[in-house]
């Protein structure tokens, strides 16, 4: 996990960029500090990009599943406590999926486009 914080044109907001990835064998571990470091709580104004591969094939950014699986409990924490929006939602290279692309808040985003 790389973590990058981006002064923009506006000074009043600081961006935090968040970049991972989890090998498709490893274990929960990496989405646990991901919870942990993005938390609500540490800092309700801040405004976070998270953008990354955790190989969750099975895993349902839109919360629709309980979180009866501890995977899913993981995400649901990361997407609903913590007040992200994921924005992408279809394959962004082959059969591959950018699975991660999360933004708070959800209105500081116009628009966003595979490209």
């Amino acid at each position: 996990m790389l973590a990058v914080k981006v002064k923009g044109r506006n000074q009043k907001y600081n961006w935090e960029v968040v970049g991972i990835y989890r090998a498709p064998n490893e274990d929960m571990r990496t989405i646990e500090r991901l919870v942990a470091r993005t938390g609500f709580t540490r800092n309700s104004t801040k405004h976070s990009i998270i953008g990354g591969d955790l190989n969750l094939i099975y895993a349902d950014w839109n919360g629709h599943v309980g979180g009866n699986r501890v995977t899913q409990a993981l995400i649901n924490s990361l997407v609903w406590k913590n007040r992200y929006s994921h924005i992408i939602d279809s394959p962004t290279r082959g059969d591959g999926l950018l699975d991660v692309c999360l933004v708070r808040p959800e209105s500081s985003v116009t628009s966003t486009n595979i490209v």
